[in-house]
């Protein structure tokens, strides 16, 4: 049941709306009188919730189009209360985001139909996304949907967007396709930014990537700490492989970051001149970077294609140490940054098992997180 304090609070005359207002139109031509049914249905209790966070609540949404077609839809209002972690309660920046992924060639999140204020209130209507959220017991994650995911994180790297919040709640699986919901902190980042003097500052992140010379932060390491750790975790309290799940994972990043190798290397020749300029350096410099990128995004290729049992424990404790940072566990943080410093140590690169510059990378990890806590 919708929550009370929403319903109530929102004027009736005779049962029916006084006013809704579509504010932004999306990608289906909806008339205003379809948000107004739809609204009023979930007014009366009618509609079916599909989820709920701090911030909002999803319930299922039937809309007509103008031209009589039916929509599958989900509508999105407000959640109210101290829990909040977003003043803003008008989903204009979500909105606007998901207006977005189609013209930056995003297929990762659902189609955007329309933002309307009706009594006060706004809703988001939004296509309904079809699948499952990934679930250890219910639903496990496998090698094709890991190589799904990939290719989505890929998408919305390489065009700057960082969703920041790729938890299992906001994932749906449906057969080899892998979607996304909730952008409501997804944020874009020029990648004339990259080299600019903030980056320092930008990169004492969670997110941050791994590639020392192209300062970012990931979408694949959103989804390792805020999703794959704790799926991990609990395959492995259920006496699951875990294991070879976490080497799938690192095969299928391996063809990631070939496809990261090509697009960086590319920024050389199309954007070098454009980031210096950002930067106020110079574009030889830039450009030396840009190849430097490219090649340490080859070798993290190279070492997770036939991943050994090093960098699978490695990768798997910096899951599990950006999930101590953000969740400020101090007495975690600590164990888990000794014991990565011994594994990724100066004993790993003389035993060959792991490349001193994927050792060296990962130590800049650690210290880059660290700062965020």
């Amino acid at each position: 049941m919708p929550e009370r304090a929403l319903i109530d609070g929102m004027p009736r005359t005779h049962g029916e709306l006084r006013e809704c207002v579509v504010l932004d139109a999306g990608r289906e031509p909806v008339d205003e009188r379809a948000y107004a049914q739809a609204i009023r249905r979930l007014m009366q209790g009618d509609a079916v919730e599909l989820g709920r966070d701090h911030n909002a609540i999803c319930y299922r949404a039937g809309l007509v189009a103008t031209d009589g077609r039916p929509l599958a839809a989900v509508v999105k209002v407000p959640r109210m209360g101290p829990q909040r972690t977003n003043a803003d309660t008008s989903f204009a920046w979500e909105a606007r985001i998901l207006a977005s992924l189609p013209v930056a060639g995003i297929g990762a999140g659902p189609g955007l139909l329309g933002r309307v204020v009706a009594g006060g209130t706004h809703f988001l209507f939004m296509d309904e996304v079809p699948g499952r959220h990934p679930d250890p017991a219910t639903h496990p994650l496998d090698a094709q949907t890991l190589h799904a995911i990939l290719e989505q994180l890929y998408a919305m790297d390489a065009r700057g967007l960082m969703h920041y919040d790729l938890k299992p709640a906001n994932m749906l699986v449906d057969g080899t396709r892998v979607r996304f919901v909730d952008f409501e902190f997804a944020r874009y980042r020029d990648v004339l930014e990259t080299y600019t003097p903030a980056s320092e500052a930008f990169c004492a992140d969670y997110n941050v990537s791994g590639n020392p010379f192209f300062p970012g932060r990931s979408n694949v390491a959103n989804f390792e700490f805020r999703a794959l750790h704790f799926h991990l975790r609990d395959l492995a309290a259920a006496g699951a492989d875990a294991e070879a799940l976490i080497r799938h994972w690192l095969r299928a990043r391996s063809g990631y970051h070939r496809r990261m190798a090509v697009f960086v290397a590319g920024l050389a020749d199309s954007s070098a001149t454009g980031m210096a300029l950002a930067a106020g350096i110079a574009p030889g410099r830039v450009r030396d970077r840009l190849h430097a990128a490219a090649q340490h995004e080859t070798m993290l290729a190279d070492v997770f294609a036939q991943p050994h049992e090093a960098a699978a424990r490695v990768e798997r404790l910096l899951m599990a140490y950006r999930c101590a940072v953000f969740e400020r566990d101090a007495a975690e943080i600590e164990r888990l940054r000794q014991t990565i410093r011994a594994a990724s140590g100066p004993d790993a690169t003389r035993r060959g098992t792991l490349p001193g510059a994927y050792c060296q990378a990962v130590t800049r990890v650690v210290e880059l997180v660290g700062r965020s806590s």
